[in-house]
């Protein structure tokens, strides 16, 4: 999807049934129109057939026959399975009617179950604060540490919420922003959000297919107030896309610790297709990388320190990672 500079990550759904009948001889040729225009899309577009090491040909020749067999809406299958080859959380497939269909599910998105907002909230002795349009939650901790958790990365102005927040969390000795079950959305989001922490510009890229850089973006620090004391960033295997360039953005920032596991590991930006029926998809056109070089995608934003944390250890109300930020910054 690369719009610059916004990047809009998919949601995650499992394939469900499709609104149309099955219906249409053998043979539809406006099915074997949607086959040949994804593989014409994913061949000339999609960034990570080399990384990946995909032959993208030899799949399209095992795809064919059961595109040109395909009875109607049977073809929603086939183009489903087909794209899953590509071991990408971030495809997508849409029927005509719009509704979306995730054709992968990245291994470490299991490791969200390890997390609880109910868990959290047992370490407050406050009711949590809402803001930005329902997209955040912030307190103060018994122990004079701030806490801001941030569901999605979305479009809106509901961002600019955040200046009030930080200017509420001021006094606080120290400040754990949770991006931990976060799907990811728009980068214009990362960005404003570690310009209220930096002191000094910040400097990423995406690139193309071929590893060229196709944008390169600076932040500077901006906002009506900054918080530059002490930062804990947590993040999981299920913090996905923006929500794993935000951590390796705010590593750079001497004041961050990023805590937690390794994300998920969606490094692409992604564009919408129409196919010749009306259908979409969304695949990743360029990439990010790490400011190491290293790709995001499939391999995740470790962090710098791990706190190994388990669905046993919520079942018993701990949150470890928590637990482990508040003492660090306390």
């Amino acid at each position: 999807m690369i719009r610059k500079p916004t990047i809009v990550i998919a949601l995650c759904y499992l394939l469900a049934g499709c609104s149309e009948f099955i219906v249409g001889p053998v043979g539809n040729n406006r099915n074997v129109a949607d086959f040949e225009s994804i593989g014409e899309i994913v061949k000339s577009r999609y960034p990570f057939l080399q990384f990946k090491r995909i032959n993208w040909d030899s799949l399209l020749t095992v795809y064919r026959p059961l595109a040109e067999q395909s009875k109607g809406d049977e073809i929603y299958t086939v183009l489903h399975d087909l794209l899953r080859e590509l071991k990408d959380g971030h495809i997508e497939l849409r029927t005509e009617g719009g509704f979306p269909t995730m054709t992968y599910e990245w291994p470490r998105f299991q490791g969200g179950r390890a997390y609880n907002p109910l868990v959290v909230r047992k370490y407050f002795d406050k009711e949590l604060r809402v803001a930005g349009d329902g997209n955040m939650e912030y307190e103060i901790l018994p122990q004079n540490v701030g806490y801001i958790y941030l569901a999605a990365f979305a479009d809106g102005n509901w961002v600019n919420d955040l200046d009030g927040m930080l200017a509420y969390l001021s006094s606080t000795k120290g400040l754990i922003f949770d991006v931990r079950n976060n799907g990811g959305g728009t980068l214009f989001i990362a960005n404003f959000i570690v310009s209220r922490f930096s002191s000094a510009s910040i400097k990423y890229s995406a690139y193309w297919p071929d590893g060229t850089p196709n944008w390169t973006g600076t932040i500077m620090p901006g906002g009506n107030y900054a918080y530059h004391k002490p930062v804990v960033v947590l993040i999981n295997g299920a913090s996905f896309s923006a929500a794993e360039v935000l951590p390796e953005l705010m590593k750079q920032i001497l004041t961050v610790t990023t805590v937690g596991d390794t994300t998920g590991g969606g490094g692409g930006s992604i564009d919408v297709f129409y196919l010749p029926s009306g259908k979409r998809i969304k695949i990743p056109t360029a990439y990010f990388r790490r400011f190491n070089g290293d790709m995001i995608e499939w391999n995740g934003v470790p962090p710098d320190i791990l706190v190994p944390q388990t669905e046993a250890d919520i079942k018993q109300g701990r949150d470890k990672q928590l637990e482990f930020a508040i003492a660090r910054l306390k």
